[in-house]
């Protein structure tokens, strides 16, 4: 007998790319964020959607994984170099703070030095690049 689902906590990634036009980046980015720390598939973690806008040379990958699966933004750190994380939200422990509240603490919007910026992962030498926001559902 199968174990049920019933009950599960869900947590969201949002994977904010400046790449769209060179589409293998994109996927080999979404296909690391689904690798544990050995590269081996994480059995709860799926990629819900790669959105890519062309003009602005943007991708958003949408990620959904157990909320136990948190470690997903240290296994994507591992996999993807130079990638940048803040978290948000029930991943925001202990504080919680909402998307909105982490963007203007860190100056998201008005920032010129970046390298305090991430939770996890290299500090971004400029404003462009992998960042990914983790939020418990």
């Amino acid at each position: 007998m199968s174990s049920s689902r019933v009950g599960l906590r869900l947590a969201a990634c949002l994977l904010n790319i400046s790449e769209a036009r060179r589409k293998y980046i994109v996927e080999n980015i979404a296909k690391a964020a689904l690798l544990d720390k050995n590269g081996k598939k994480h059995p709860q973690v799926s990629v819900l959607n790669i959105f890519s806008d062309q003009d602005y040379n943007r991708s958003v990958i949408t990620i959904a994984a157990s909320v136990d699966k948190l470690g997903l933004a240290e296994d994507l750190v591992r996999h993807v170099p130079g990638c940048s994380v803040f978290l948000f939200g029930e991943a925001d422990l202990p504080e919680k703070r909402s998307l909105v509240q982490r963007r203007k603490q860190l100056g998201w919007f008005t920032r010129r030095d970046f390298s305090a910026l991430p939770d996890l992962g290299a500090a971004p030498a400029r404003r462009c690049g992998l960042t990914a926001c983790f939020r418990a559902l």
